[in-house]
């Protein structure tokens, strides 16, 4: 089903939601690539979501490298070139879905792999979500440091980044869906959080010329003549047969 969204910059655009089949079809594209530090769909979830919710923004060319295992021949990514277009354009609509669900306030349920890595169902998610806050960290210090957000410091739990040694026993499942609505809803969280900072970052983008300043209209500092009003050289002519004419010209 298609939906209308806004990109950063406020633009409209349209984004058809990735099917179940579509899903898998992903997941095994990803699961396929043999370079070791390949993300699967799961961490390519997490990575996504922190990367929309990010302060500043991260083009492809910046994160397709991370999901791919930073090969830049990608020979070992893709089977071809077509099954290269198929995967990227299946990321394409993965990443317009996830900005979908948060521009909507709904809730974005990520794709987790059961039993998950440890035994901890949605590590490799909150470890993908880790990574995308180091590929683009303006803002996270802050984010993470306040006392008042404590949801999004679940994400690093689970990651293993604050306590390695984290769970010394094995979790119920009970506290299991928990860690799970609690990163899932810190993700949420964090893109209400830098909302402000993102459309400051849009603005100041269009106003960068390094990015392609918009040509600035034209203002006009004195009024209009008429074609057939005096000329205000003083010539005595009407502006047509004068000032004028060698205006037309000049065009």
């Amino acid at each position: 089903m298609a939906g209308g969204i806004q990109d950063r910059a406020g633009i409209s655009i349209v984004t058809e939601a990735l099917s179940e089949t579509d899903l898998e079809r992903l997941a095994t594209r990803l699961s396929a690539n043999k370079n070791p530090n390949a993300l699967s769909l799961e961490g390519v979830d997490g990575l996504l979501c922190a990367l929309i919710a990010s302060p500043t923004m991260i083009g492809p060319s910046g994160y397709l490298p991370v999901i791919l295992g930073d090969d830049p021949e990608n020979r070992k990514a893709f089977a071809d070139m077509k099954d290269a277009n198929d995967t990227v354009s299946l990321l394409m609509r993965y990443w317009n879905s996830i900005v979908a669900d948060f521009s909507d306030e709904t809730v974005h349920l990520p794709y987790i792999e059961e039993p998950g890595t440890d035994n901890i169902p949605g590590r490799d998610w909150a470890r993908g979500f880790m990574r995308g806050t180091r590929l683009a960290p303006a803002g996270w210090d802050r984010l993470f440091t306040d006392d008042k957000e404590g949801l999004p410091m679940t994400i690093a739990l689970v990651a293993g980044e604050i306590d390695p040694q984290w769970p010394t026993a094995p979790l119920t499942k009970e506290k299991n869906d928990e860690l799970l609505e609690w990163m899932f809803a810190g993700a949420a969280r964090a893109y209400r959080y830098f909302e402000a900072d993102r459309r400051e970052f849009a603005e100041s983008a269009h106003a960068d010329t390094s990015l392609g300043e918009y040509p600035k209209p034209h203002v006009r500092t004195e009024p209009k003549v008429g074609r057939n009003e005096p000329c205000p050289c003083g010539s005595g002519k009407k502006y047509k047969k004068c000032c004028g004419a060698a205006s037309v010209l000049d065009s």
